[in-house]
């Protein structure tokens, strides 16, 4: 019997980078089956924008959050109300900015004029005119997609006016208070660089990424008779496989894409922003690890082994190393996502009492399944990881054997953490976060009073050990060094300044902002919004407040060097963000004295010059 060519694998491959067909990921050439409607926070925020009175809607974000998504599902139900094929019509047509689209029949609402690319306009002070003249137009409200960099330069240019003046209050509003809107509500911002593809969302079952996986991986009808069921490799397909694993085994598929949401999280709060373009491109590569049905068939032909290769396509697999048919170098440079990944790789965390369950007592998995099965020794032998006990007789075999167990060790520790063999414990914990709990838990607000002072005092304490301050976690005062004399050493440091930690608050960043949650138009509800950070905040009093941003790595760094000791090489550029932010409020000490606080011996000493004598006090 022939191997079948699956359609939808075809599908996923044109949404690849490393695949000829890959311009389908790109929303103006997408046609037929390629179309993909993705429902978004920030689709159903701008059309309640343009319902509630807006007159110009700024999208903005980097290539890849979906601007031009957004444009088309505003015309199609969003909105406007057009059929999908008129919709991509206008989308190539008419979204230049040079003519408004009314609304369908029957429609009641405001003619859109939309520019999908404010950076085809130049110069910017054209671009500029353009957002001008939508406060002169009635009856319609205007739409543009401009990147951060290029829209302000437009609103800084010659031809900018008073909208322009507006939208740049309020793009500086957005950044210090949250709000989305101007006090009118006429402009609106809607910053995509903060959406997330892991956030979760109650009204649409699951974060973005999940909804996406569930649907190529869970449609029957893709993988039924007419395309997987009547070919001849369906049993032993990798891209099969990968189906099963995450869509037909029930709640072991569902705790799976769990935990892939789960990671996405922490990655998306150690930094990394993922567009929804290297998302989609990241999920065609999970399912199909790069191959199609045709190559799945060529190393199936002539006599190849039919067991034992697949592992290396496994999802789980492919998250965290490259296979066999795509070099890292390529597959991390057509979807950086990869790269962030590898640094999270569970496979490379050794866990005693999950070794000991997966490596030693054995029977965890159900035998026989195709991604626990391995090709190893000089004969490409198929075997189990109880089988790898050769017997080399050269530094060749060695070297064999030694790699072939690394690979399959790391395997079984992945599987192990997508299947939560270990069962106690949390996803931070398990990759390795020692503090990555109590992150959440201030994230989420779940921490009582006295607990927060705690995790508080920790923080204090990890920003003396930064600083070379030798002091004790109940330490009351936050001692700032004096940025002259750079970082202090174990003997002494002259202190700059004191402030006392009821001054120092932790909260997460949603709730940071000045502009408050009470406001409709606010920036966590524009987005897929997910808490990256916890802020820091020191009270300098007079209405002046100090932040700074600790992501999931920083946040981590100063806890770890409350211990007394931290790793400046791996944590190096975290560090140096810190010290300069403790550097610039030592520097803003208003207080004139002639007393100098010198700490000495793990003691803090006052040295003051009264009539010429110095004097040393203190404990």
């Amino acid at each position: 019997m022939p191997a079948n060519i699956n359609s939808h694998v075809a599908r996923l491959h044109r949404f690849l980078p490393f695949s000829a067909a890959h311009d389908q990921i790109y929303e103006e050439y997408q046609t037929g089956e390629d179309n993909l409607d993705l429902s978004t926070v920030a689709i159903s925020y701008a059309a309640d924008a343009i319902r509630a009175g807006a007159r110009c809607v700024i999208l903005t974000g980097d290539a890849g959050h979906g601007k031009t998504h957004m444009c088309r599902r505003l015309i199609e139900a969003g909105l406007l109300g057009h059929a999908p094929d008129r919709a991509r019509q206008y989308l190539l047509e008419s979204c230049d900015g040079s003519a408004a689209i009314p609304p369908a029949s029957g429609v009641d609402c405001v003619a859109l004029r939309i520019h999908k690319d404010l950076s085809e306009i130049q110069p910017p002070a054209r671009a500029a005119q353009l957002i001008e003249e939508a406060g002169t137009r009635a009856g319609e409200a205007l739409v543009v997609c401009a990147n951060e960099g290029r829209l302000r330069a437009i609103i800084s240019s010659e031809g900018a006016g008073p909208i322009c003046q507006s939208i740049a209050d309020l793009f500086k509003d957005s950044f210090e208070r949250g709000v989305t809107a101007n006090s009118e509500g006429k402009v609106h911002i809607v910053n995509l660089n903060y959406q997330s593809v892991a956030a979760q969302s109650g009204a649409r079952h699951g974060s973005l990424l999940k909804r996406v996986l569930a649907s190529w991986v869970g449609d029957g009808r893709r993988w039924g008779e007419r395309s997987c069921g009547t070919c001849t490799h369906e049993t032993v397909c990798p891209i099969r496989l990968n189906r099963s694993l995450l869509a037909e085994q029930g709640a072991a598929s569902e705790l799976r894409l769990k935990r892939l949401e789960e990671v996405f999280e922490v990655l998306e709060r150690l930094g990394h922003v993922v567009t929804i373009r290297e998302m989609l491109m990241l999920v065609s590569y999970v399912i199909t690890g790069g191959m199609t049905c045709a190559d799945v068939d060529k190393r199936l032909a002539g006599g190849n082994h039919r067991t034992g290769w697949q592992h290396a396509w496994a999802f789980y697999n492919l998250l965290f190393r490259s296979p066999p048919n795509l070099p890292a170098d390529r597959t991390d440079k057509g979807i950086p996502v990869l790269a962030a990944l590898r640094r999270l790789d569970p496979g490379a965390i050794a866990v005693r009492r999950v070794d000991e369950r997966i490596l030693n007592r054995g029977e965890v998995f159900e035998p026989g399944q195709q991604d626990l099965q391995f090709l190893a020794g000089a004969g490409s032998r198929v075997t189990v990881i109880d089988d790898f006990n050769g017997n080399p007789q050269t530094r060749a075999e060695m070297a064999r054997e030694a790699e072939a167990t690394g690979l399959a060790v790391a395997a079984l520790r992945r599987r192990a953490f997508f299947d939560d063999v270990e069962g106690a414990g949390s996803v931070m914990a398990k990759l390795g976060f020692k503090y990555g709990d109590v992150f959440l838990k201030l994230l989420e607000g779940r921490l009582q009073p006295h607990e927060r002072v705690r995790i508080k005092n920790i923080i204090i304490a990890g920003l003396h050990a930064i600083q070379g301050l030798r002091i004790g976690r109940t330490e009351t005062m936050l001692y700032l060094v004096d940025p002259a004399f750079g970082k202090a050493s174990a003997d002494a440091a002259i202190v700059a300044r004191q402030i006392p930690s009821s001054r120092v608050n932790l909260q997460p960043a949603s709730s940071a902002w000045l502009g408050g949650p009470d406001s409709r138009w606010f920036m966590p509800r524009s987005v897929d919004w997910i808490d990256r950070s916890v802020i820091l905040r020191v009270d300098e009093r007079l209405g002046v407040l100090k932040d700074l941003p600790l992501d999931l790595l920083s946040f981590e760094c100063v806890a770890r060097a409350a211990s007394g000791y931290v790793s400046e090489e791996f944590y190096a550029n975290e560090i140096r963000r810190v010290r300069i932010f403790l550097g610039q409020l030592a520097e803003g000490a208003t207080e004139d004295s002639a007393q100098i606080t010198v700490f000495m011996r793990g003691q803090l000493q006052n040295v003051s010059l009264d009539q010429g004598v110095i004097q040393v006090g203190g404990e």
